[in-house]
Formats: structure tokens, C-alpha cells, sequence
């Protein structure tokens, strides 16, 4: 290094030694510096990437309450590339693998993929911290159901109703009395609704043309509502009007289009809640337990 730097100073000719010296010492000292910086930078940046990659393969893993994660070979994308490549070949070919409740590691965050809603609703409802829907549920509250801000993140109000769930719904008695009490209401609403169908006999001799899912699903509507609100339940086409098009219009409502685009859907929504006030008003008759302990928790909340 000295006989480098003698040499450097000899070439100074005509200039101040001093000034020359400096000059060299500095720019010697500037790349010893910048050396130095990038050997500490590619440290850190060996041992960020270790890191990484540790937490993703060691990590990284399914809790035992939790369904099977899918955490794929990138750390922080996880899936994603596969999953964006065919979202729908990718889903089929994990459900075939790991079963219809499974977890993909997308871009950092854990989605739960359920296949089946009806095999896997007591494991989602009875695990509230692997499927957390308090976010969600509060995005459905606010837009579609319009819920007061306040009282949607009502955090209280919120697991006080999620705990009646499991005893008034999800319970092996709960069930069949649901489902009694449907078979029954549909004893009664199905042969009425025939008739109405039957106008001077038409239907027995040339028939007639029917929209069938319009007609099968106002039936199920009614026969929902008597099993759930009891013998209290509206009957008549304006409840079912109202329901009808304020669930037509459910995705731009939630999509959060602008108010004139979306005003008919909650025109009849507000339409909609206003006869179930109405009914509401009166004492419920063979209501199911469930709307009952709602009621109750509302009431006690003072909403």
C-alpha cells in the first residue's frame, strides 16, 4: 500500500504533494468504503433470504385444529403463481389432494378454501380463530344489509349472536326441529299454492306456462319464514317482491356501486325490513328458538 501510494505521489508533478496525497487517500479510503458496504449488504441479504426461507419451510405450518396448508415453493408468494396460472384446475387439483376444507398461502396471507359448505359447517363455526368472518360479515352488514357503522363493528353484539348459533341451529335437536317444522309448513303452503295455480280448471285440462324456479322459490321463501318466524310470517307477494329484488341486486350492492345504479335493491330492502317490523310488533307464534334469543340479545343491547 505505501509503495502504491509513493508512486501515486510521483506522478504529482507541478502539483501541491499535500493536496495530491489527500486526493489518493481519500479515494483509496472511498472504495476500501464502498467495499466494505457491499460485502455488509450482501451479508444482510444472504441472511434475509435464509430467513425467509426458513420461516417458509420450518415455519410455516397448519396448527392441528387447522385444515391442511398448501404453502407452495416461493417464500411470500406462496401459490400464487400457480393459482393466478388456473385458479379453477389449481382448486380442483388441492381438493382432490388435501379434501374439500383446505389453506393456500397466498402473497403472505392464509386463505381457507371450503369445498363443501355443508360437510364443513361445524368445523368453521365451532373454530372461530382458524376461520375468522368477523371482517367480512361486517363488509356484509354495513353494505348489504345496511347496519349502522357502529353497531356492525360492535364487537360484543357481534360473538353474543355468533354464540347462539351453535346450540339454537347447529345442534343435532336444533336441526330436526327445523327441519319438522319445515316439512310441516311445506305440507301446508305446497297444496295451496297448486290451487292458486289451478284457475278454472286449467291446469287439469290444457295446462299452463309457468316460470317453475320463480314459483319453487317463492314457496321455499314462505315455507323458510314460517319455520323460522312462526305463524307470525306475512303471507301475500309483496314480502317476496321486496326479498326478490333486493337479492337480485346483492353483488352491486356489496361492490359498492354508485347510489343510483344500485337504488331499486334497497329501496326494497328498506321496504323489505319494514314488514318484518311490522310483524315483529306482534307476539311471534311457534317462532324458532334461535329468532327468539336474537331478539333477546338486540333488546339487551338496546339497538
Amino acid at each position: 500500500m505505501a509503495s502504491l501510494l509513493q508512486a501515486s505521489l510521483d506522478q504529482c508533478d507541478g502539483f501541491n504533494r499535500a493536496e495530491c496525497a489527500s486526493y489518493i487517500g481519500n479515494g483509496m479510503f472511498g472504495v476500501t468504503t464502498s467495499n466494505s458496504v457491499l460485502r455488509s449488504s450482501l451479508v444482510i441479504g444472504s441472511l434475509a433470504v435464509l430467513a425467509l426461507l426458513g420461516y417458509h419451510f420450518v415455519g410455516l405450518s397448519n396448527r392441528p385444529s387447522e385444515p391442511p396448508l398448501i404453502r407452495g415453493p416461493i417464500p411470500i408468494l406462496g401459490v400464487a403463481l400457480s393459482f393466478l396460472r388456473d385458479p379453477e384446475r389449481f382448486l380442483l387439483k388441492c381438493q382432490q389432494q388435501y379434501g374439500d376444507t383446505f389453506s393456500l398461502y397466498l402473497a403472505g396471507k392464509r386463505v381457507h378454501v371450503v369445498c363443501d359448505s355443508i360437510e364443513a359447517i361445524p368445523a368453521v363455526f365451532r373454530n372461530f380463530k382458524t376461520f375468522p368472518f368477523s371482517a367480512f360479515v361486517r363488509h356484509l352488514d354495513i353494505r348489504l344489509f345496511g347496519v349502522p357503522e357502529q353497531q356492525a363493528k360492535d364487537d360484543a353484539l357481534y360473538k353474543a349472536n355468533l354464540d347462539r348459533l351453535a346450540p339454537n341451529l347447529l345442534a343435532q335437536a336444533s336441526v330436526e326441529t327445523l327441519i319438522k317444522a319445515f316439512h310441516k309448513n311445506l305440507q301446508a303452503i305446497l297444496p295451496t299454492a297448486i290451487r292458486k295455480l289451478d284457475v278454472d280448471g286449467n291446469l287439469k285440462q290444457d295446462g299452463i306456462i309457468l316460470e317453475l324456479d320463480v314459483w319453487l322459490r317463492k314457496i321455499m321463501f314462505e315455507c323458510t319464514g314460517r319455520t323460522v318466524f312462526g305463524e307470525t310470517w306475512p303471507s301475500g307477494d309483496g314480502i317476496f317482491d321486496d326479498y326478490t329484488e333486493w337479492d337480485d341486486g346483492t353483488y352491486d350492492v356489496i361492490k359498492g356501486y354508485p347510489s343510483f345504479l344500485i337504488r331499486k335493491p334497497i329501496l326494497a330492502r328498506e321496504r323489505f325490513y319494514r314488514r318484518l317490523l311490522e310483524m315483529l310488533r306482534k307476539p311471534l307464534v311457534n317462532a324458532n328458538p334461535l329468532i327468539l334469543e336474537r331478539l333477546k340479545v338486540l333488546f339487551r343491547k338496546g339497538n
